[in-house]
């Protein structure tokens, strides 16, 4: 009998002998024999060979590498970009400071006459105009209401039950 690739011989542990085949129901099987399965046929298996093993461990390998690889470099971008913000922010710290400093020196009422004068050529008035206005003024302030302050009335404080028994006695109050 010529074998088959991948077909392995069928193993034959306990031979069944023609007169105990079938004898119990009748039916006897021709030439005695229970054929068996051969190894793998019936219930799908597969064999990982040794090398599979070890192509999957050093690709499992890499793939943690690749990772651990790809998690430092985004977290030495993120470092640079923290470092690049930070560095920008002092200066835009040191851009407000000088800017206060401008603002400090020109509210100063001598620093600013000086100036007008000397850089504008801006000098002082000789003569005084007055103007009159017929309108009056108004008699609310016209200002959006989120600069007007609100005031809430108050509502008047209750007496105590003594100021009402001296309330109704006529002439006491």
């Amino acid at each position: 009998m010529t074998s088959l690739p991948g077909v392995r011989k069928p193993r034959v542990s306990n031979p069944v002998s023609p007169m105990r085949a079938g004898t119990a129901t009748g039916a006897a099987r021709p030439g005695g024999v229970i054929r068996q399965l051969p190894d793998g046929w019936g219930v799908l298996r597969q064999r990982i060979s040794r090398t599979m093993l070890a192509g999957i461990a050093l690709l499992t390998v890499a793939g943690v590498g690749i990772f651990q690889v790809l998690q430092t470099s985004n977290v030495a971008s993120t470092g640079y970009e923290v470092r690049r913000l930070e560095s920008e922010r002092t200066q835009l710290d040191s851009e407000i400071r000088l800017l206060e400093a401008q603002l400090a020196s020109n509210s100063n009422l001598e620093y600013l006459r000086k100036s007008a004068s000397e850089r504008l050529g801006m000098v002082p008035a000789k003569e005084r105009i007055q103007v009159s206005v017929d309108t009056p003024a108004p008699e609310v302030v016209p200002l959006p209401r989120r600069y007007v302050p609100t005031v809430e009335p108050r509502p008047e404080p209750k007496g105590s039950w003594l100021d009402s028994l001296i309330g109704a006695i006529p002439g006491l109050r």
